[in-house]
């Protein structure tokens, strides 16, 4: 099978889309997209089957999945090269052959281009209900179900640990719609597909049919296999924030225009796997979306900056604008930019999927938290402060776009 070296004569042939031999693809293989520049830093086996000037849709096994990540994990204290997508459900229903490769490739890659400039206008309307929420914040609630999600040995996606985070994940959500006399949330899950077993969690708070708020962070992290996974930052803190973001507005006496969606999904580590479902189920259902909001690390401050970090490309334009009036608004701490490359977190999965999606980041993408991915990413290098102040980003998002009734 065609390997790394040919990379370069391979995407030649492919650019000019002469190859026209079937290409099937094993039980046991992912059909990836990716930037070329992380495929050229990844030291995995792959087998190419188009591209695209910037991409390249491959074939990879397991291990070259893990070369993948460790290549991501490496460009985040450089230039932001991005991540990766498994799309090998999407593939699975096309035809195998070089020249649909290259039109799935196309495809695929030019609904962000077109989401991107998408216009439209917000603005800020609720401050009242805004700051009532704020008043009954519980950062330390949010700590302590930091140290439940760190005590796990792993929260990997094809582990039993993964799986367990998950069931914790909807039994306190469960616990609060009960606790709060809430009978307009619904709680269910959807499954990741054959090939990991820990299913996304999603939570509809209100029962309206109008388009939907989404607010989602990933609760996966990588393998135990070597050394422990805590994920305290990536993205225990990002799960925490959003589940303090749901705690809040559930245990209010509020009902609003628009549903909330508080989602958190599996298997972002191995390639936007659990969010690529959730979309796909959205669409399935015809359920419509108004915004979405991707929290993916929000614990790590910068030498204690406490400058909120916005994510500018691959991202709407507008609605990343409004994040920055919500800031100014609401949570007042500095604002500023950094881009992170394609498809870094979920929300690129939503923007592929035809959502307008903004993503805010912990700190600029040259100086972010070094310790993911390790045995390291523990809860003592992270900041309660900077994690509610997200928490706070969260909520007046939630409530000014799902615009409460009186």
């Amino acid at each position: 099978m065609p390997q790394k070296k040919l990379f370069a004569a391979l995407s030649l042939l492919s650019l000019l889309s002469i190859p026209a031999f079937a290409i099937p693809v094993t039980v046991n293989e992912h059909v990836i997209i990716a930037p070329q520049c992380l495929i050229k830093n990844s030291h995995g086996d792959y087998t190419l089957l188009a591209s695209q000037p910037g991409f390249a849709l491959i074939t990879v096994n397991s291990s070259g999945i893990e070369q993948l990540i460790e290549a991501k994990h490496q460009a985040e204290h450089g230039n932001p090269c991005g991540g990766f997508v498994d799309v090998t459900h999407a593939w699975q229903s096309t035809h195998f052959t070089a020249k649909n490769a290259s039109q799935f490739l196309q495809n695929y890659l030019q609904p962000a281009k077109s989401l991107m400039q998408n216009k439209a206008s917000y603005s800020i309307r609720y401050p009242q209900q805004v700051k009532q929420i704020f008043d009954t914040l519980n950062p330390q609630a949010m700590w302590n179900n930091l140290t439940t999600l760190t005590n796990f040995n792993d929260r990997y996606a094809n582990s039993d640990n993964g799986v367990r985070a998950a069931n914790w994940l909807q039994t306190q959500v469960a616990t609060m719609a009960k606790d709060f006399h809430r009978d307009d949330v619904t709680v269910y899950t959807v499954a990741t597909g054959s090939y990991y077993k820990q299913p996304s969690v999603v939570v509809k708070f209100g029962n309206s049919s109008e388009p939907g708020v989404v607010i989602g962070g990933h609760m996966d992290t990588l393998s135990s296999t070597f050394s422990k996974k805590p994920g305290a930052d990536d993205d225990g803190s990002g799960t925490v924030t959003v589940l303090e973001t749901a705690r809040a507005i559930l245990s209010s006496n509020m009902h609003f225009k628009r549903p909330i969606y508080f989602i958190w999904y599996a298997a972002e580590e191995e390639g936007l796997v659990g969010s690529g479902h959730v979309v796909t189920d959205f669409k399935k259902k015809n359920i419509p979306v108004h915004a979405v909001m991707q929290l993916d690390m929000t614990g790590y401050a910068y030498k204690n900056q406490p400058d909120i970090w916005l994510i500018k490309d691959y991202v709407n334009k507008d609605l990343t604008g409004y994040l920055e009036q919500l800031i100014n608004t609401y949570v007042k701490q500095p604002v500023k930019y950094t881009q992170c490359g394609y498809a870094c977190s979920d929300h690129a999965s939503w923007t592929q999927g035809g959502f307008v999606s903004a993503m805010p980041s912990e700190s600029a993408f040259e100086n972010s938290n070094h310790s993911i991915h390790t045995s390291q990413d523990t809860m003592e290098k992270l900041s309660l402060t900077h994690m509610t102040d997200y928490v706070k980003l969260a909520v007046a998002f939630a409530i000014e776009l799902a615009e409460p009734v009186v």
